[in-house]
């Protein structure tokens, strides 16, 4: 088709309308942002590890405007977490410059994940400071996670049932080409916690109680059904452990059946599948996928220099240099290689406290399920990372941990009881002066 000049022009009206709509109605920019979040492959790729996506060609937008609009303070509670994650921040610069002045800089594609982490928690927060705007983001998480699940669905369906020799094939297959295949689980943690605060924030009717539970639940074995396995058991621990904090004992029953179901579903699909996927030894580490050598490998090079570090983004390198397959798959483990002990005990402050954020609500009757919600979803997000690296900068938990921020600021914000709490609390912090 032959490109006139008044098409050029149609279609640059289209745009900049489009822009302009964004730009004035940042309730609709989230929407898209948590949409586009479920396809993956729609990336423009820099290099062979990096990609560029439309959710983080629209950070930089969110960025640009909230220099332009000056956003409300943040609450007591939420500078306490973001004085945290400042501090762990600088150590990885600080670590990442000494690195490169010695001649030995980062991996491009571990700083680029450093970098992109950073400004989202920067600027998801700013923007999203209203229930109105909370509630459009995870719509548009409810939408871009369904697009996925048919995504997956799709490409599982091209391939005969017994067309794999092992999970791991078929766990590859289902993934998509500019993702690790542990990220369907990640992705599957933030849309199971997302349906799960839509349950709250959303009118509580009969019809939306049981949508919120059914969007939840199916989220969260999905991970499952594509042989995720310790992430799988992740969020089946944060999934009961959250309803039993508010006492939906029959929901958690409920949800211990459907996951037996999936599992008997996939026995019965191909049963050398899922007894293979089952069959591990924790003496021996065999049916670990190997994970039980890599640590080995990483606390013999921890051994080396436990308390500095071999440097920000040293850990494949470095690994490789001293005879291992693989990355150490163990947040906690890459973080003292790279950061040394003070830098894990850093990060496991920065952790803990989403834990406190949400031992905060939990204590208050009217936010409890709000307390709760955080108190699994960290959990989660604390038990993958002992499998791997879940909580070290990676992009789908760091906008879980942002909507954690943003609850903590619209709970704070809404009841002077909590506020006033608070306060108390943290005049009493050696950390105040940081905020």
């Amino acid at each position: 088709m032959h490109l006139t000049a008044i098409l050029w022009f149609e279609i640059g009206v289209a745009v900049l309308m489009g822009v302009g709509i964004l730009w004035t109605k940042p309730e609709y920019s989230l929407f898209v942002y948590a949409f586009a979040l479920g396809f993956p492959d729609v990336a423009l790729p820099l290099g062979t590890a990096i990609n560029i996506r439309i959710d983080d060609a629209l950070v930089l937008v969110f960025f640009v405007r909230s220099l332009l609009w000056v956003p409300a303070p943040f609450s007591l509670r939420q500078r306490k977490i973001f004085a945290w994650q400042a501090l762990f921040l600088a150590l990885c610069l600080v670590s990442a410059a000494v690195g490169a002045a010695r001649g030995a800089p980062p991996e491009a594609y571990e700083t680029a994940k450093m970098a992109g982490c950073a400004a989202i928690l920067l600027v998801l927060p700013r923007l999203i400071q209203s229930e109105r705007r909370l509630r459009f983001l995870i719509a548009g998480l409810m939408c871009g996670g369904c697009a996925l699940v048919i995504q997956v669905a799709e490409r599982l369906g091209t391939n005969p049932a017994n067309a794999f020799a092992n999970f791991q094939e078929l766990k590859n297959a289902a993934t998509f080409s500019t993702w690790n295949p542990n990220t369907i689980g990640q992705a599957a943690m933030l849309l199971a916690f997302s349906a799960g605060l839509g349950g709250i924030l959303f009118p509580r009717t009969r019809r939306n109680r049981f949508l919120w539970a059914s969007l939840a639940t199916g989220f969260a074995v999905v991970p499952l059904l594509v042989f995720v396995r310790g992430t799988s058991l992740s969020i089946a621990a944060g999934f009961i452990l959250f309803l039993c904090m508010v006492r939906r004992w029959r929901w958690a029953l409920l949800f211990a059946a459907a996951c037996l179901c999936v599992v008997l579903y996939l026995h019965s699909v191909d049963r050398q599948l899922v007894e293979e996927a089952t069959d591990v030894n924790l003496e021996t580490g065999e049916g670990f996928s190997h994970r039980f050598d890599r640590w080995d490998m990483a606390l013999r090079a921890i051994r080396t220099n436990a308390l500095l570090g071999q440097g920000f983004g040293q850990e494949w390198n470095y690994l490789r240099l001293v005879g291992s397959e693989g990355r150490a798959h163990n947040a906690y483990l890459t973080v003292w290689l790279e950061l040394g002990l003070g830098g894990l005990v850093l990060f496991v402050a920065a952790i803990s406290q989403f834990i406190r954020a949400g031992l905060f609500l939990y204590r208050s009757s009217r936010f409890q399920p709000q307390g709760a919600l955080i108190l699994a979803l960290t959990v989660a997000l604390a038990l993958d990372s002992l499998g791997l690296p879940t909580l070290y900068w990676e992009k789908l938990p760091t906008i879980a941990l942002c909507i954690v921020v943003v609850v903590v600021g619209l709970c704070e914000r809404s009841d002077s009881a909590v506020a006033e709490r608070e306060i108390r609390a943290f005049a009493r912090s050696p950390f105040t002066q940081l905020s």
